[in-house]
């Protein structure tokens, strides 16, 4: 491949009659470096709908599924696609990552579930009412919507 360049020039002036050199301006400064971003294991956490307290008695049914994250919810679904039921945290339940996982630790700090593998809880489907909006620790998620699972016990997958 062969490179042309054309270099057009102005007609020759004498010293006296040509303008002063203006000074050069200065070199702009370089960008900055982007920020790091942080390793998968640093992403956030999602909160989990929690109750105040609780419950004295649990509805029976089961869900059984497999626990995801979906748009920063857990959820169950049935078959690891669908976004199933969005679950109401008995209290007591942490999510934390480790080692690039999603999981939740109960009060003692052991492992009850993790993003990706079956869970089974009993409980049964609840309505988002005032009632229940009262019994949360915070706010749903507005990211976080139903159908919703109000959590019974843990059962073994």
């Amino acid at each position: 491949m062969i490179a042309l360049a054309l270099a057009c020039s102005a007609p020759a002036q004498d010293a006296s009659s040509r303008p002063a050199p203006t000074p050069a301006a200065p070199a702009p400064a370089p960008a900055p470096e982007p920020a790091a971003q942080p390793p998968a294991e640093a992403a956030a956490v999602p909160v989990l709908p929690e109750l105040r307290e609780t419950s004295n008695a649990f509805m029976e049914a089961l869900l059984a599924g497999t626990l995801i994250e979906q748009s920063g919810c857990l959820r169950v679904s049935p078959d690891g696609k669908d976004p199933g039921h969005l679950l109401i945290w008995q209290p007591g339940y942490t999510p934390r990552r480790a080692e690039g996982r999603l999981e939740i630790v109960d009060s003692t700090g052991k492992v009850v579930a993790r993003v990706g593998e079956p869970l089974r809880t009993g409980g049964g489907q609840a309505s988002l009412t005032d009632s229940l909006r009262a019994q949360l620790k915070a706010p749903l998620d507005p990211a976080c919507v139903g159908p919703y699972w109000l959590m019974g016990q843990l059962q073994a997958p």
